[in-house]
């Protein structure tokens, strides 16, 4: 095959031109790599997520009741639009393991039927068999947590009652995903567990013969979910009904949602960011390659050669670097893509991973890069075409510096070497701000993504030190009369005991609706407080309701304000409540008031629904293992446990994306800084061979590109700080849900950090660029016309 001449010396362009050809290509393959990366793993979790649904018949509706007779079913089942429903027994347990001093918690569920909903995935064994009372099936991840195996024995305490099961299998349910337990910010499966028993034991246990505790329902594609809710809570209201959810609402669903909503975001951010810089990089690049090979292009118009087709030419030179990036961010993409979808498999219990190729993102991301290499290239192929035979067959004339820096010198005295970078910085404005910027945004991605670390500090710190400064709260299983606050102040280690109250209710303000548990506090409440934007206590009011932001983000409110409020307890009034402040709360949407006003509005009294708990350190396992054989202990929150929970699981997670962004900040570092100073070496190799003719040093001679690139390095850090607290900004807006709310904390040492990153890979970049200028042939150098 013949290979057309300009096509022969594009190849040989880009072998001459290699690094700086490769430097581009990384940025690029960044670019691609993190679309491919960011819609590939997307993709996957939600076909896998949407799949495993359908396959296991994942319930559109729940609601828990407190008794209900099973003739209520058919009741329910006859609502439109209702195309299934499936009563159940669901109720807590606590699990009795030998060795295990902390506490923990289990779900008690009835086992689905064949046909009915929220299937299991066996994992290995079978399901509990008819008649067998005391056969269980146990979640996966609690049972890699304990050890447990089909044949294994596991003693759960059933209100009261202490019971040995026998494990017949290990499942996956899409009910529990993200099995996380009550009253933790994050899983914990070492301490919860979801544990499937058949219908017949559990009545047995909890006095149930006859009745449900739980009703799951699937629905009418199509059919309004707003209006089933409405039919079935009146239904269940006489029977301790506490109001249906839907799917949205449903807290694994809710978790899962929101992390594939953070996903999204960062492949929204990142790849502009890296086309950007590229397109800025190609331009640089190429503008230089046609100033050095004015003559030749002059040659080549002479002899025949069209300006179209010598800007072709160029284009192809482009278009193989832009390939070979978009081939290398296709092969990345797609292995990092499949491993952090393989990751959030793992993360979130699902039983197989559904990770495609999608032709249309690998289309979409060649078409967006080529697009931006060429871009790059647009502008600088305007010399080409306006350049005439006999005008680019001559040497270019030589740069006027005087006018450039004229200024800055007059304003700053600068030795001679300082005046050099200051004329050549200054007489090439255009290429110094895009050096500068591409510089800026790898600092500025580094800066949005390491301030993370300051924000989980920050929240653990107002949540866990200010707000809940318990060591321990117990929820008991049933609400008790505050009589019962009484016995638990006698346990051992308890130095102070505060009482609340956890009611179910619907908040509405005009067509603004959320459901969630209005905790009652007591008024002079030390141990769980609500605190302002300022994080001082706030006063619990008499009357009034204290919400957070997030609460008041989604419902519209402002202190002031009436919310109507449908209580799901007590004698389910519906009354409206004025909004009293405003606290800062970082997980979950959050409401109280006083205890001893929220007894009065759902007219039950005095009952508390458990105690936040300040121990003597010295008794804790004391007071745990009495709280673990009280019978009314519904469940026990460590607020040590919890936290070393939560940073453990954050921590495993950013450290992953941080190790992602360092590198992909690094990639574009290199490539800048890289390209910066193979350009200024080429423009000024003949000034350095003078310097080192005159009897400079290669360190002197060096030191003038060197201390060009440390001017750039340095007035990138400021605009990358800015840049990056905007991105940061923004990441904070897309990440806040109602289940997290993440604070954005911006300390010093971010910037400090980001910016030492960024300079390392700067000095790496210098090193290579030293090694050539220490390598210049001076004679040869010399000998050029330019």
């Amino acid at each position: 095959m013949v290979i057309p001449p300009l096509r022969r010396k594009a190849l040989r362009d880009l072998r001459r031109l290699w690094a700086q050809a490769l430097a581009i290509a990384l940025v690029l393959a960044a670019g691609v790599a993190t679309l491919i990366l960011g819609s590939g793993a997307h993709r996957a979790l939600t076909e896998t997520r949407d799949r495993y649904y359908a396959d296991y018949r994942f319930a559109d509706l729940s609601t828990d009741l407190v008794r209900a007779p099973l003739s209520l079913v058919d009741d329910i089942r006859a609502i439109d639009g209702v195309l299934q429903a499936e009563p159940r027994i669901v109720k807590p347990g606590r699990p009795d393991i030998e060795g295990m001093a902390e506490p923990a918690s289990v779900l008690l569920v009835t086992v689905p039927q064949a046909d009915g909903l929220n299937r299991l995935h066996l994992r290995t064994g079978r399901l509990p068999e008819p008649g067998m009372a005391d056969e269980a099936v146990v979640s996966q991840d609690f049972a890699g947590a304990h050890g447990l195996q089909q044949g294994s024995q596991l003693a759960v305490v059933m209100n009261g009652k202490r019971r040995l099961l026998s494990i017949t299998g290990i499942a996956l349910s899409p009910e529990f995903i993200y099995a996380i337990g009550p009253g933790e910010m994050m899983p914990d499966p070492h301490r919860f567990g979801i544990v499937w028993l058949q219908r017949d034991t559990l009545e047995q246990a909890f006095d149930l013969e006859g009745a449900f505790s739980n009703l799951v329902l699937r629905l009418v594609p199509g059919i309004p979910e707003n209006r089933v809710i409405e039919e079935v809570d009146r239904l269940t209201a006489a029977y301790g009904g506490s109001g249906a959810t839907g799917r949205a609402e449903q807290t694994s669903h809710a978790f899962l949602d929101a992390e594939l909503e953070q996903l999204g975001a960062m492949f929204r951010v990142l790849p502009p960011i890296f086309l950007l810089v590229a397109a800025m990089l190609v331009h640089m690049t190429l503008s230089r390659l046609i100033m050095l090979e004015r003559e030749q292009i002059g040659l080549l118009k002479a002899i025949g050669y069209r300006s179209s087709q010598i800007a072709q030419h160029y284009l192809e030179f482009v278009g193989l670097i832009a390939v070979c990036g978009i081939l290398l961010g296709f092969a990345a993409g797609a292995w990092l893509g499949a491993g952090l979808a393989q990751l959030y498999a793992r993360f979130f219990s699902f039983p197989f991973l559904h990770f495609g190729t999608d032709l249309r993102v690998y289309g979409l991301a060649a078409i967006v890069t080529l697009a931006a290499a060429m871009a790059g290239a647009l502008q600088s192929l305007r010399g080409v075409l306006s350049l005439t035979p006999a005008v680019a067959m001559a040497p270019p004339a030589p740069a006027d510096f005087r006018h450039s820096s004229r200024g800055v010198i007059a304003l700053v005295p600068l030795r001679q070497t300082g005046r050099m970078v200051a004329r050549h910085l200054l007489h090439w404005p255009f290429r110094t701000a895009s050096s500068i910027f591409g510089m800026a945004m790898a600092v500025a991605i580094l800066v949005a993504s390491l301030w993370s670390f300051g924000s989980i500090e920050h929240m653990i710190r107002v949540t866990f030190n200010l707000a809940e400064r318990q060591d321990v709260k117990m929820v008991f299983a049933a609400p008790e009369p505050m009589r019962a606050l009484a016995d638990l102040r006698s346990m051992p280690g308890v130095l102070k005991a505060e009482p609340f109250r956890l009611v179910p209710a619907r908040l509405t303000n005009g067509n603004r609706s959320k459901r969630l548990a209005i905790e009652g506090r007591p008024a002079d409440a030390r141990l769980s407080r609500s605190l302002s934007p300022d994080l001082k206590p706030m006063p619990m009011p008499q009357d009034g309701l204290i919400i957070s932001e997030a609460l008041a983000d989604s419902l519209a409110l402002r202190p002031g304000d009436l919310v109507e409020v449908d209580f799901l307890a007590g004698r389910r009034a519906s009354v409206s409540i004025p909004i009293s402040g405003i606290s800062v709360g970082y997980v979950g949407l959050g409401a109280s008031m006083d205890i001893a006003a929220l007894g009065r509005v759902t007219g039950e009294g005095p009952i508390i629904s458990g105690a936040n708990i300040l121990l003597d350190e010295a008794d804790q396992s004391a007071f745990l293992a009495a709280a673990n054989a009280a019978p009314a202990t519904g469940f026990l929150n460590v607020t040590d446990l919890t936290v070393s929970r939560f940073r453990a699981t954050l921590a495993e997670n950013i450290t992953l994306m941080i190790t992602v962004y360092v590198t992909l900040a690094a990639i574009i570092a290199l490539g800048v800084v890289y390209n910066f100073s193979r350009i200024a070496l080429s423009e000024q190799g003949r000034e350095l061979a003078s310097l080192r003719v005159l009897g400079f040093t290669r360190t002197e001679a060096a030191s003038v590109i060197l201390l060009e690139l440390a001017v750039v390095v340095l007035l990138a850090q400021p605009l990358g700080w800015l840049i990056g607290h905007g991105i940061g900004r923004a990441m904070v807006a897309a990440f806040s849900s109602d289940l997290y709310r993440v604070p954005f904390v911006m300390g010093r040492r971010v910037y400090a950090t980001a910016s030492l990153i960024v300079i390392a890979a700067a000095l790496l970049s210098a090193l290579v660029v030293k090694g050539r200028i220490d390598r210049l042939d001076l004679i040869a150098v010399l000998k050029t016309r330019e």
